[in-house]
């Protein structure tokens, strides 16, 4: 199932279960509310509420990876036999030293997405509050955007007809 029929699936439901479900596939890496909450303004759930769900969705998972972080990296320390960093990781570091977080939080999801721009910088060594913060306002900036282009095509297409 893919993400424009499971929101199409809750459609016809009540406001509560199409913002559960925009808020649900905005939990997954790669869709996020940048993505999340334009399909669900195109299947005309109310486009302030699909944001918002859709943007608390992000924010709530890539939370989990600030808070998480340090089990991660254990987790990862353990399963790296050579002890050097890959070929990606060092890439990474490398848009992180020349971006810092507010590039990661604003340029990353072009790239790599927020979930993984967030474990970038917090390996990188920034602060969890630093991340924190500019996450935050990238995970806000981007859903808004996108709803806001979202709702404008919608609102242009419905002119032309």
């Amino acid at each position: 199932m893919d993400i424009g029929n499971l929101l199409e699936s809750v459609k016809d439901a009540n406001l509560f279960i199409q913002l559960g479900a925009v808020f649900l596939v905005s939990l997954v890496p790669f869709l996020e509310g940048y993505v999340a909450a334009p399909v669900g303004i195109i299947l005309g759930f109310p486009a302030v509420p699909t944001i918002i769900a859709a943007s608390l969705g992000n924010w709530v998972s890539i939370m989990a990876i600030v808070v998480l972080f340090d089990k991660l990296r254990q987790r990862r320390n353990a399963k790296q036999k050579d002890g050097g960093p890959s070929k990606r990781m060092e890439t990474a570091r490398k848009f992180f030293n020349k971006y810092g977080v507010p590039g990661v939080a604003f340029i990353g999801p072009l790239t790599f997405g927020h979930h993984i721009g967030v474990f970038i910088s917090l390996v990188s060594g920034a602060t969890r509050r630093y991340v924190t913060l500019w996450m935050t306002i990238g995970v806000l900036a981007w859903t808004i955007a996108a709803g806001l282009l979202a709702t404008a095509g919608i609102d242009i297409v419905g002119r032309l007809r």
